[in-house]
């Protein structure tokens, strides 16, 4: 552990927790069927906004109702980078490039849930590409970890249950950073 609580990979003792919870959940559950179908926004939304940047795996600049948005990804979480100065992470540059390659000069549709915006100021949104939910699509790729964050729990299902399919099949991150020893 280093001085401010973070361990192995650079992660905080609670991401450490989650995952270690998550990979025994996954051993421990059944193998009946998952649903592979993404939710179906129900919530508000937006019309398609412009992307004007890629700040990083799980945030995205967009231009909405005539201003430059920071817009966080809900549901889930990519490893950071060192943009702003901290500690890069295993896999966080990878997932970066991953959603800039897909999201750069492309139109989204952001569907909320509960928060409009997390402590930051962010906007809080799922992120459909198309009728793709990219947040998903993240998780599903192991670029990214389930993060259900109340009281946007709407998709926190479909979130967990992406996440153990990535686990076990080892993909991304999970074969990248969780190597056996």
């Amino acid at each position: 552990m280093d001085g401010r609580g973070r361990g192995l990979w650079g992660w905080d003792r609670r991401r450490l927790a989650r995952v270690a919870l998550l990979a025994l959940g996954a051993g421990l559950a059944g193998c009946g069927p998952a649903s592979h179908a993404a939710p179906r926004a129900t919530g508000g939304e937006s019309g398609t906004v412009p992307v004007l940047r890629v700040v990083d795996g799980d945030t995205i600049h967009v231009l909405f109702e005539g201003s430059d948005e920071r817009v966080r990804f809900i549901g889930m979480d990519t490893p950071e980078v060192s943009t702003y100065g901290g500690k890069a992470e295993c896999f966080g540059t990878e997932a970066s490039r991953y959603t800039e390659s897909r999201l750069s000069g492309q139109r989204v549709r952001l569907v909320f849930d509960v928060a409009p915006r997390d402590r930051y100021g962010r906007l809080l949104a799922y992120v459909y590409l198309g009728d793709e939910l990219f947040n998903l699509t993240l998780v599903r790729a192991g670029f990214a970890t389930a993060d259900p964050v109340p009281p946007d729990l709407r998709m926190a299902a479909a979130f967990q249950g992406a996440e153990e399919q990535a686990l076990a099949a080892g993909r991304g991150l999970w074969s990248a950073c969780f190597a056996p020893p």
